[in-house]
């Protein structure tokens, strides 16, 4: 019997997000995986992976899904520098929309932010968008683009909004992998609070969220999702993996933050997903570990 294996292109493979799910895809599907080249982009992520031929740079084949994770993914860059948040995530996006079109896709799924709510505390999948910085406009102005070129073209588009995340060739310059380097050098922690509160996020491994994209792709298309984890403080968080490096104690001041169009504290839970039978395959505990074991062997080489 012949069976039709999907064809699934990945923007933004070279990237934290991207490369896990390309990983992901070859090791949990059958998929033929095509990915787009930046040439001012390293492959270094993707070096350290076994393609079983089945990983190819796109050449305008026939494609059934899109994952569009890539874009500038960094707030603080956007509010720097908000032409990029027009150009990385927003042109790029369109062209994105324009490839789904032509190519008549079974499913888009947009990899966006929580940041797009752009307010404190409790956030729902259904709850009012209000951009505070441009990261969040672009990311939102995107997610705006995908629900038009559903209803104008039939484009089958899901959105999904990530939160802080972390797992396998994290970035070095983000906190997860920060906090490993100064945990093995004893150095002091800088955290910084909102309204008095330290700040925390739904932190979440990488692994599960490629799992729940997965997941959502065999879902009607048309929703948004929150793919997250529990919320704890970011000292909490560092809690975790000093704990993970056996190390039980560490300094840290606290500063409150003051970065004009940033979130302070903001809770977007995955119901919907989770209302739709998604779990995870490992705790909290288990990702953690998983991380700090993979990660202090490997610092400096992604």
């Amino acid at each position: 019997m012949y069976i039709m294996v999907k064809k699934i292109l990945i923007t933004g493979a070279r990237g934290f997000v991207g490369s896990a799910l390309v990983e992901y895809f070859i090791y949990n599907t059958e998929y033929t995986i095509y990915y787009t080249e930046r040439s001012y982009k390293s492959n270094t992520r993707l070096d350290n992976m076994d393609f079983k031929n089945r990983v190819f740079v796109w050449n305008n084949e026939n494609i059934d899904i899109i994952l569009h994770a890539a874009g500038n993914a960094s707030s603080l860059d956007c509010i720097k520098n908000p032409e990029s948040a027009i150009n990385d995530n927003i042109l790029e996006t369109f062209k994105m929309l324009e490839i789904a079109r032509k190519y008549k896709i079974e499913h888009f799924i947009y990899i966006s932010s929580v940041e797009v709510y752009g307010i404190e505390g409790l956030c729902k999948e259904n709850s009012r968008c209000i951009s505070m910085n441009m990261y969040a406009a672009s990311k939102h102005a995107c997610e705006q683009m995908c629900n038009a070129y559903f209803n104008s073209y039939g484009v089958p588009c899901s959105i999904v909004r990530l939160n802080n995340t972390f797992g396998k060739m994290c970035q070095e310059d983000r906190f997860p992998v920060l906090a490993i380097k100064k945990l093995l050098n004893k150095e002091k922690f800088i955290l910084h609070s909102n309204n008095g509160e330290i700040v925390g996020r739904r932190w979440f491994s990488i692994h599960d969220v490629v799992d729940m994209i997965y997941f959502i792709i065999r879902q009607p298309p048309g929703k948004t999702y929150n793919t997250t984890g529990n919320y704890i403080s970011n000292l909490e968080f560092l809690t975790y993996i000093a704990r993970a490096m056996d190390i039980q104690t560490f300094e840290y001041d606290l500063i409150e933050e003051n970065v004009p169009g940033r979130i302070g504290n903001q809770d977007a839970p995955p119901d919907l997903i989770y209302s739709l039978g998604w779990k995870p395959k490992k705790t909290f505990n288990e990702r953690i570990q998983e991380f700090v074991d993979y990660t202090i062997p490997t610092l400096n080489s992604f």
